[in-house]
C-alpha cells in the first residue's frame, strides 16, 4: 500500500503534484485495542519487516511508523524500543474511508 494514494493533487504552475500539507495521513484512528511489538536487532532499518511479521505483508511499515511517530525508520528504530501496532481492522477501514487515488 502506497502512502501517497491518501493525498489529494493539486496543480501549481500548469503541473500537478501531491498536496503534502493536506493529506488523509493523519486521521488514522485507533479504534480497536492495538498490540506491541519490540524491536529487535535483525529489525534495524527495516520497518518493512516488521511489517511482514506482524500482518504478513510489507506494505504496512508506513502506518507502522505513522502510529509511532518515527520520522526516519532507517536511524530512529532502536533495539528494544515497543512499538504500537495497529489492528488491521482499523487500518482497513482508514484505507476504505481516505484513500484518494
Amino acid at each position: 500500500m502506497d502512502r501517497t494514494k491518501f493525498f489529494n493533487t493539486v496543480t501549481v504552475n500548469e503541473t500537478e503534484e501531491l498536496d503534502y500539507l493536506h493529506n488523509n495521513l493523519s486521521r488514522l484512528t485507533l479504534r480497536y485495542k492495538p498490540s506491541r511489538y519490540r524491536v529487535n536487532a535483525t529489525d534495524l532499518m527495516r520497518p518493512d519487516l516488521i511489517s511482514y511479521k506482524i500482518y504478513g505483508i510489507v506494505g504496512y511499515w508506513w502506518i507502522l511508523m505513522l502510529v509511532n511517530g518515527v520520522q526516519n525508520p532507517l536511524e530512529d528504530l532502536q533495539v528494544g524500543q515497543i512499538l504500537i501496532i495497529p489492528n488491521q481492522v482499523d487500518i482497513h477501514n482508514f484505507i476504505k474511508k481516505y484513500r484518494v487515488r
